[in-house]
């Protein structure tokens, strides 16, 4: 495979293996799917891994991730090193709203400084939207793919993506049962922060007008009610522990209240899933610090309760910026290998 550069997002070499890529029509949408050919033919039960493209980018760009990650698991089953059973793998791309092959205003896919107004809204509602797909698309993918009466059956389902993609990934993971494990690459759990500071760099003068600065940010048109309302109903730090993080000052510690809160939406959202969030540690477009303070309590809470069963694995790049390199790839290959591997695998797909 020729190698492929995105700048926002590092580079894989043309060492990637390339594997299978069939696309079909489904829902409307352009639906690309990896791995096909390659699954094994005594398969029954397949894993599918939904691949979430950065923002400006198409579901092209994730290719080279597909192809490491299906050879991956297929080099172990054919080591014998995939459990007893070993499950098939594939994995699915499409273009989020608004991108590729589904554009229809480039504007409204930039950010405030390339002149976008409704920079905030449009990010949110996109990557929302490609969460709604995700889980619009995990409906009818098998009636397309496996078509046989005796034919293999989707049994798990798995998610990563990449900066827009990452966003979308925690989407995916709390609103859909199905979706039991999750990659969520240079993504960010707290949206409010996030924009907030970007409001900041970008000088916007809802941010900068006010005494002292940021106050006024949250409500104005750059971030309006309607916008905290829905962050308030899908987005991590809004949906489990609303009002809790200033974004502009001091977080108080949460009361128990909160805490009570947050454990029982996440037994009814995240119990017996896995999540790997893997972040660069000099990223100034998605910095780690904008999702670190409900990162520390939403730890803290898994540590005191171990019976949510929810495992998080929290790694930081050293020296990395808002990229996806060979050793986040490395790392994500590895890790959803190892759990594909487990004899007890994920929680199936069916409701």
């Amino acid at each position: 495979m020729a190698a492929t550069t995105n700048p926002l997002h590092g580079t894989h070499t043309a060492t990637d293996p390339t594997v299978s890529a069939h696309t079909y029509t489904i829902a409307g949408i352009l639906v690309t799917v990896h791995g096909l050919s390659e699954l094994p033919p005594s398969a029954s039960s397949v894993a599918c891994l939904w691949l979430l493209h950065p923002r400006l980018q198409t579901k092209e760009t994730m290719a080279p991730i597909a192809g490491q990650v299906i050879s991956a698991w297929n080099n172990r089953i054919g080591q014998g090193r995939a459990g007893k059973t070993p499950k098939g793998l594939i994995a699915v791309a499409f273009d989020q709203r608004n991108h590729g092959s589904r554009q229809v205003d480039k504007l409204h896919n930039e950010a405030w400084r390339q002149g976008n107004p409704r920079h905030a809204q449009d990010m949110f509602s996109c990557y929302h939207g490609t969460a709604t797909d995700t889980s619009h698309l995990l409906n009818h993918l098998e009636s397309y793919i496996f078509t046989a009466a005796h034919g293999p059956k989707i049994t798990h389902h798995l998610a990563l993506g990449i900066s827009l993609g990452g966003h979308a990934t925690w989407h995916c993971l709390l609103s859909d049962p199905r979706i039991t494990a999750g990659v969520v690459g240079i993504g960010c759990p707290d949206y409010t922060r996030l924009m907030t500071d970007r409001a900041r760099l970008s000088k916007r003068k809802t941010y900068m007008d006010t005494s002292p600065p940021g106050v006024a940010f949250l409500g104005s048109p750059d971030f309006p009610q309607a916008l905290q309302d829905a962050i308030a109903q899908y987005d991590p730090a809004g949906l489990l522990l609303p009002g809790q993080f200033n974004p502009t000052g001091a977080d108080p510690q949460p009361d128990n209240a909160k805490l009570d809160r947050i454990k029982v939406l996440l037994r009814e959202r995240l119990q017996g899933k896995h999540i790997l969030n893997l972040s660069g540690k000099v990223d100034k477009l998605v910095p780690y610090a904008a999702g670190e303070p409900f990162l520390k309590v939403f730890k803290k809470v898994l540590q005191e309760d171990p019976s949510l069963h929810i495992g998080f694995e929290d790694v930081l790049f050293e020296g990395v910026g808002h990229a996806f390199p060979k050793g986040m790839a490395d790392k994500a290959t590895e890790w959803i290998c190892d759990l594909l591997g487990r004899d007890e695998g994920t929680v199936s797909s069916k409701m």
